[in-house]
């Protein structure tokens, strides 16, 4: 479902196309003498999933706001629907980290990394 880019919040976070999902399974592996390994799922949620995004350019205001969500949301998570997925999922920002890039003078985006975060 396209989410409207006017006014981008985490919750209604607009990624650019190359945005990059990665999924993983949390797994437990053991090695036995006879050559013999074993290897299972871990945990009740053993899917990891991260996301690579970045904002569209938008104005330096609009992404200082951003900016400031970020920092009030600090190590929190927050709901939000990736592209083509049909429901919210919580996520945190993992690292706590993020990175302005300026395409003008008054146009900026800021990319970072989500973690699917299972309460």
């Amino acid at each position: 479902m396209p989410v409207s880019c006017s006014q981008i919040t985490l919750n209604s976070l607009c990624v650019q196309v190359d945005a990059k999902k990665q999924a993983s399974l949390r797994t437990i592996q053991q090695q036995y003498g006879d050559g013999y390994m074993a290897r299972r799922q871990d945990g009740v949620n053993p899917l990891i999933e991260v996301w690579q995004v970045a904002t569209p350019p938008m104005p330096v205001a609009d992404v200082l706001a951003l900016e400031q969500e970020l920092i009030t949301l600090g190590t929190n998570f927050f709901a939000w629907t990736p592209p083509n997925e049909p429901a919210a999922k919580n996520w945190i920002l993992d690292p706590v980290t993020w990175d302005w890039s300026y395409q003008t003078g008054d146009m900026a985006s800021l990319s970072f990394t989500l973690r699917r975060w299972y309460q």
